[in-house]
């Protein structure tokens, strides 16, 4: 890097010594109040409705559009959140419970008669992919990856739970940041 010694004039040294001082941080985000997932939800979703008919990719996958359809008609369906529990917490598909995918010990909870079973990530596939992986290991019947993920779910304006944090807002630009005056400029230790 150049050295700026002798490329700026006293008042410019002071113009950016004064910009650098009316930079504010952010205000940190305010902290969620329930940190929890509670363990008495509802495992089933519809759980006297008729079983969802899908049209799976590779034996693996199933729309977003299609698992909207399902819950949209009132369908017997277990929706499987595979992210961290701080991640459903902020927003989630309705009814969907949250089970990491790499704390697989509560799997058990799923019913094993034949329900299908969905599991979600943001990725979109990985952590999803490793509780499906798990579940057909233990011989459930149907189970699927839902294709796009979260995200996509999210960006298409499917039904949610949450948005308990809402995002940070955009930090105000150093034009529109006023310079201190010169009396509550600090001194400056810039050798010039």
């Amino acid at each position: 890097m150049q050295p700026f010694q002798g490329k700026l004039s006293d008042h410019e040294i002071d113009d950016v010594v004064a910009w650098l001082w009316s930079l504010k941080p952010t205000a940190p985000t305010p902290p969620v109040q329930n940190l929890t997932v509670p363990d008495d939800l509802p495992i089933v979703i519809n759980p006297k409705g008729a079983r969802p008919r899908f049209t799976m990719r590779e034996d693996r996958y199933v729309s977003a559009e299609q698992a909207k359809k399902a819950l949209a008609a009132k369908q017997r369906i277990v929706i499987i959140d595979a992210r961290a529990p701080s991640d459903w917490i902020q927003f989630h598909i309705p009814g969907a419970i949250s089970l990491p995918y790499h704390d697989q010990s509560h799997l058990d909870r799923i019913p094993k008669d034949g329900t299908w079973v969905i599991a979600y990530c943001a990725c979109p596939h990985h952590a999803s992919g490793e509780v499906v992986d798990a579940l057909r290991a233990k011989k459930y019947p149907n189970t699927a990856v839902m294709d796009e993920g979260i995200l996509f779910w999210k960006d298409h304006g499917y039904p949610l739970v949450g948005e308990a944090v809402p995002p940070p807002a955009p930090a105000a630009s150093a034009a529109a940041t006023p310079k201190p005056t010169p009396s509550a400029k600090p001194t400056s230790t810039v050798t010039r």
